[in-house]
């Protein structure tokens, strides 16, 4: 800190170190080691679930992605074929177009 002071000293302000001596010891929690080894456990249980869990989501989710990337390839080859027809279809018509306007000028506007 700016003031001399580091975050370990005990406050030197005798106002505030008088409201400390003079709050109820009683009610401030005492954590025992052993409550605290209890506490470390069930913390690291539930972060293990929870890293579980989070494992078991990322694999779904994995497997989600990939059948909708199969899915979409399906339909890329499905419709790049309705594709290549409809294009075969069209130049067919094209050239029946060609024919009829080579035999009859007359009925084929330009």
């Amino acid at each position: 800190m700016t003031n001399g002071t580091s975050s370990d000293d005990a406050p030197s302000d005798p106002e505030i170190t008088k409201n400390i001596d003079d709050d109820n010891i009683d009610s401030v929690p005492v954590v025992k080691d052993e409550d605290r080894g209890i506490d470390d456990e069930k913390a690291n249980k539930k972060r293990l679930e929870r890293l579980e869990q989070n494992r078991i989501s990322a694999r779904e989710s994995r497997k989600r992605k990939k059948t909708m990337i199969e899915e979409l390839q399906r339909s890329v080859i499905t419709l790049s074929r309705e594709n290549k027809d409809i294009n075969q279809r069209n130049e067919n018509l094209r050239r029946q177009l060609m024919d009829i306007a080579a035999k009859f000028p007359a009925a084929v506007p330009n």
